[in-house]
């Protein structure tokens, strides 16, 4: 992850967040009826406020807060707090995404004749979603207002079958019988594409399919279809699939191509008072046509053996990394950690997301929905601490298979192992976390075997490191910093550098290579004499964030001299203009001591640099900041800033201020347990990033580490 920068500016970053606030279901229907697309800033209900309706251009532009996701490894299902799927990715977690919207209402006849449609995502309707026990499937009650109409719904992806099951139940707490249809609006643009697709309802098999190229999406239910329409959508005019669905007339067209929209409308069936009817959709994904038909004709109506195995795949997933003796909230958010980083995990290649995407369009970030090197040896390792060394392993053998030929990895890429969008291909601090990882891997499995086969990988990382140092100080090269922000020499890439080399001289021991171990011991020794030379600042106090940070280029033949604090820096060929020193106080130092073990937790100059981060980074909402001065999404702290801190603390010495930090951490997850990337400074709520992986990797890490403290 790391933060992919914003196409925007801080004060305009600032701006569109204290302004976008998020679209309430109500105007979300409402700009639906006007032709807008669906995707929204799904802001948590607390923080909604009322937006100008968005111009078609804009209409994916701005990111989503997902409150749940459901996946397999193949296909990942986000929901929004409506329990609506709000966006889908087959057939790697990757690919796509493919919704641009897909909503669900219910078509009510009263006695007197009159009709109305009213949509999920209205205002009339309240929601209350959680996840069963132990497991990644949903249950949502949704209640109207005013109809007296309860809806309750099981969500779930299958474990093996790529197939989203619904499962629904309607019950009628009025006083006076209701006629009642399921009505589904669904606008399927395949890998977003507004053109080149189809969509298809076949009256014989009441099937309603999307599809393009390999990708096919297959809508049924065991209800009956009652009336159907296939429409082109066509930008800036009423979406006139959605439009007969809310007025409740149907054009029966069969197919539509280009940008395509269909609307449905499902038989419920006369409600008496106190009366339920259930039943379910299934939404199958596939490679062809033959795929999806056939896999939806074997399961259509086994919607409730669907989820029963999909429960009990979940919890025996849980009962092998569950907590004993701890509080029901730390157990409950530690295995939705582990299920997060389960669901972010792509089950073909073993390569770790940081986030489900969530800003396809790049608009507000450089997006998320993509594998950091750097990311995910924390998921990874997360992974291996809590037991679950196969999937660990299985993104260690994807980033080897990665690997540049120089031996190096870029900044990130997508699940098959292709350069993704960069804004800095080579991220130095990405390199000696990856060959860290392993060899904790290695150490945590003891499979000697393994190592000898990643030996020569491993061994290439490491020379090109060392080639890569800077040769004036001998500490890590000029890149980006871990936050992707600034470019100079980072104190964190000469930690995970220091602790690459150090990892690769215990693998050498571990298999007899002594001229080898010598050679990475050296070169470990080197390299934190450089960094007590150079990034230990007497005069402020602490570690410095690091050093030759790139201010501004230098001009051939530039007359203007050089600042006291300044140096002139060669970059690809270009001069600049550098500080020598950066003085920042910054979360990520701490990378020296935790968990990289550079220097103990407890040398007092770590300790003078843990205390004025707690001291300086601390926000009025509590938590922990990235740096001073952070503007990113308006500067807010960050669960896993906290939680780094609250690491060193317990490493430190002092659990009391960890368990603090930790509990903080705790209180601030979604009422689904899940963990954000930051929480708002103005009002405390999740505001950016839901759910992220290396927030619920920290919460793993840190639990382990206080539980071998005997605290929680």
């Amino acid at each position: 992850m790391s933060v992919e920068r914003s196409s925007f500016s801080p004060e305009e970053q600032g701006e569109q967040a204290s302004t976008s606030g998020g679209l309430a279901p109500s105007e979300l229907a409402a700009q639906l009826s006007a032709g807008i697309n669906a995707n929204y800033l799904a802001d948590p209900p607390a923080r909604r406020a009322s937006v100008p309706p968005l111009p078609p251009e804009r209409a994916l532009s701005l990111a989503w807060l997902y409150s749940a996701l459901l996946g397999n490894g193949r296909l990942l299902v986000c929901l929004d707090e409506t329990a609506t799927p709000v966006q889908c990715f087959y057939p790697h977690i990757d690919g796509g995404p493919h919704v641009r919207s897909l909503l669900q209402g219910v078509q009510v006849e009263r006695e007197d004749g009159t009709t109305q449609v009213s949509w999920l995502a209205e205002a009339d309707w309240s929601h209350e979603l959680r996840y069963l026990p132990a497991s990644a499937v949903v249950s949502a009650r949704s209640e109207h207002s005013h109809l007296g109409l309860v809806i309750e719904r099981r969500l779930a992806v299958h474990p093996e079958h790529d197939l989203l099951v619904i499962e629904l139940s309607l019950t009628n707490g009025s006083q006076a019988p209701l006629r009642c249809s399921l009505v589904t609006y669904a606008a399927i643009d395949i890998d977003l594409r507004p053109a080149g697709n189809c969509v298809w309802y076949d009256p014989e098999t009441e099937l309603l399919t999307f599809f393009h190229a390999d990708r096919y999406l297959t809508l049924a239910s065991n209800w009956p279809v009652a009336d159907f329409a296939c429409e082109q959508s066509r930008p800036g005019i009423i979406d006139v699939a959605f439009n007969m669905a809310t007025e409740q007339r149907y054009s029966r067209q069969e197919f539509a191509v280009g940008q395509g929209a269909a609307a449905l409308r499902h038989t419920i069936g006369e409600l008496a008072p106190g009366a339920s009817r259930s039943g379910a959709l299934l939404l199958s994904f596939g490679r062809t046509l033959e795929a999806v038909r056939a896999l939806l004709s074997q399961q259509r109506g086994n919607s409730s053996q669907l989820l029963a195995e999909t429960l009990t795949y979940w919890r025996r997933y849980c009962s092998r990394c569950t907590l004993d003796n701890v509080a029901d909230e730390i157990r409950q958010l530690y295995e939705r950690s582990l299920i997060v980083l389960h669901l972010l995990s792509d089950r073909e290649t073993g390569a770790i997301l940081a986030a489900p995407e969530m800003d396809p369009a790049f608009r507000s970030s450089g997006g998320y929905g993509m594998c950091w090197p750097r990311d995910g040896a924390y998921n990874a390792h997360a992974l291996d601490i809590a037991g679950e060394h196969e999937r660990a392993r299985a993104f260690f053998d994807w980033a080897l298979r990665t690997q540049e030929v120089s031996g190096c990895w870029y900044q990130r890429y997508d699940t098959h192992g292709n350069l993704a969008p960069t804004w800095g291909l080579i991220q130095f601090d990405e390199i000696g976390i990856v060959v860290w990882a392993v060899e904790r891997h290695i150490d945590l499995t003891g499979d000697v075997e393994y190592a000898r086969s990643v030996w020569p990988a491993l061994s290439r990382a490491g020379h090109y490191m060392l080639h890569e140092l800077d040769a004036g100080t001998g500490l890590a090269p000029i890149t980006k910093d871990l936050w992707e922000e600034f470019d100079g020499i980072s104190t964190y890439a000469c930690a995970t550098t220091w602790a690459g080399f150090t990892a690769l001289a215990r693998l050498a021991a571990l298999l007899g290579q002594e001229a080898e171990v010598q050679q990475w011991q050296e070169a470990a020794a080197r390299l934190k004499q450089a960094i007590e030379q150079y990034l230990w600042s007497a005069s402020a106090g602490h570690f410095l964030r690091g050093a030759h940070l790139k201010v501004a280029p230098l001009e051939e033949n530039e007359a203007a001299p050089l600042a006291a604090d300044e140096t002139a820096v060669e970059i690809r060929g270009r001069r600049w203009r550098a500080r020598r020193e950066d003085p920042t106080l910054d979360i990520s130092i701490l990378g020296l001591a935790v968990p990289f073990g550079v220097f103990s937790p407890t040398d007092p100059r770590l300790q003078a640099t843990a205390s004025a981060i707690a001291e300086r980074l601390r926000s009025p909402v509590g938590g922990i900041l990235r740096y001073q001065g952070d503007s990113y999404r308006g500067g807010n702290p960050w669960i896993l800033c906290t939680l780094w801190l609250a690491w060193y603390e317990a490493l430190a010495g002092d659990l009391e201020a960890a368990e603090e930090l930790y509990r903080w951490a705790v209180e601030h997850r979604t009422a689904l347990d899940l963990l954000p990337e930051q929480i708002s400074r103005q009002n405390g709520q999740p505001c950016w990033i839901l759910p992220l992986g290396w927030s619920h990797a920290m919460f793993v890490l840190v639990t382990q580490e206080l539980r071998a403290r005997g605290r929680l």
